[in-house]
């Protein structure tokens, strides 16, 4: 008799920090084992357009996705998971730097204490729920953000600790600078009691999926202007300070 237990959340987002919204981003990949248990992330991220501004600086980096986890065949129903968020910076063909933007902790896959549209958790198993099951999270996130301070989309609270944009910022005057930037999320899944299930033998390793796109930032040349021959006092006058 299949075991079947499906439990709709909003708050994957609010709880356990939009579940692979950073880190099941980015192309599928599959993790087999001789048992055939399996775990599977995918989603995608497109490059945002190049920006312009007066300092060379950003405010924000957002992403708008959504992050998928899959296990199946595991012979120990999983019951809680975990999901690490990472953004990494790389220019010149190097990673330059590394923030850890948000980790879940373990939450428990079982309880209705999330719900809502956006969110899904489906456990199903031929023998237990769990064995098999899926996480689905819809993502707005800022994750990098002034300051590491949330003030993308009024304030919201997730990621808990988003990456800086000053290393973003193009410096010199007329300046373009391109960041490569990778988003990361390792995801982990446990038993009922607790033990972690990905990793130890007869289960697939963690899975860990990344996406990477670049952000183009333009320092605005500085300039002035005046008004034609025939213009009357500051009329037709402006002074433009770019990025």
């Amino acid at each position: 008799m299949v075991d079947t237990d499906t439990i709709n959340r909003r708050n994957v987002l609010k709880g356990i920090g939009a579940v692979g919204a950073v880190g099941a981003l980015g192309g599928v990949g599959t993790l087999l084992m001789s048992n055939s248990a399996s775990a599977t992330a995918g989603g995608s991220i497109d490059n945002p357009d190049p920006v312009t501004s007066d300092d060379g600086t950003v405010t924000y980096v957002a992403v708008h996705t959504t992050g998928r986890l899959t296990w199946d065949g595991f012979d120990r129903p999983a019951r809680q998971a975990r999901l690490i968020s990472r953004v990494k910076y790389k220019r010149g063909g190097n990673v330059f730097a590394t923030y850890t933007i948000h980790d879940t902790e373990k939450f428990d896959l079982t309880t209705e204490s999330w719900g809502g549209s956006g969110e899904e958790i489906s456990l199903t198993g031929d023998h237990k729920a769990g064995q098999s099951g899926y996480i689905a999270s819809d993502v707005d996130w800022g994750i990098a953000q002034a300051n590491r301070e949330n003030v993308y989309n009024d304030g919201y609270g997730l990621p808990s600790n988003p990456a800086p944009t000053d290393p973003l910022a193009a410096e010199g005057d007329g300046e373009t600078q391109e960041t490569r930037v990778i988003l990361e999320s390792e995801y982990r899944l446990y038993a009922g009691n607790g033990a972690e299930l990905t990793g130890t033998s007869g289960y697939p390793d963690r899975p860990t999926f990344s996406e990477d796109f670049v952000v183009s930032v333009t320092n605005q040349s500085a300039s002035t202007g005046s008004g034609g021959a025939d213009a009357e006092g500051d009329t037709g006058d402006s002074a433009e300070v770019g990025v």
